[in-house]
């Protein structure tokens, strides 16, 4: 199943991305964990890059035990980080991506100020090894969200930075 949409960057979109992904993914078994991954990357679309006065773009991929979300947005001059606890504090902001971390096998950031892909991969297979190779297999054409022109989204070429990787820790 691949499915992609475009949301105004307003507020209440995260709800509406949610119920989406809760129909799309019914019969995933990682559906509640990509649904709070999506939220937060989401979230931080809104909050954290000019999509707040524009727009985002969602897209979901699933294929068996596996599922890929994404959010494109429309830039920031800052790049998504991953915040510590301590770099938080009691703040009611600033852990979406390690809450990403927490549920996400795989969790990646292609693009510029003009425009990133957040993306996160999450499947239910416990052995590693196998889900990696199986992972590789099932995402080697899945596109970006990159626009290569104003018709058609595939994948720029453009390269992918992997900001955490279970099977690295990092």
């Amino acid at each position: 199943m691949a499915w992609r949409g475009d949301f105004p960057g307003e507020r209440v979109q995260p709800g509406k991305v949610r119920r989406l992904a809760d129909a799309l993914l019914q019969d995933s078994p990682v559906r509640d964990d990509a649904i709070s991954c999506l939220a937060e990357l989401v979230g931080n679309a809104i909050l954290h890059t000019r999509s707040a006065d524009s727009f985002f773009t969602v897209g979901i991929w699933s294929a068996g035990s596996f599922v890929r979300v994404a959010v494109k947005d429309a830039g920031s001059w800052s790049e998504p980080s991953l915040q510590s606890g301590r770099q938080t504090g009691l703040a009611e902001s600033g852990r979406g991506l390690s809450i990403v971390v927490a549920l996400a096998d795989r969790l990646g950031v292609a693009g510029d100020e003009a425009g990133r892909v957040v993306w996160a991969d999450l499947s239910c297979d416990d052995d590693g090894a196998q889900a990696d190779v199986a992972r590789t297999a099932c995402w080697g054409d899945v596109p970006l969200l990159e626009p290569v022109c104003g018709r058609c989204w595939m994948s720029s070429g453009r390269p992918s930075q992997m900001i955490f990787s279970a099977a690295s820790g990092r």
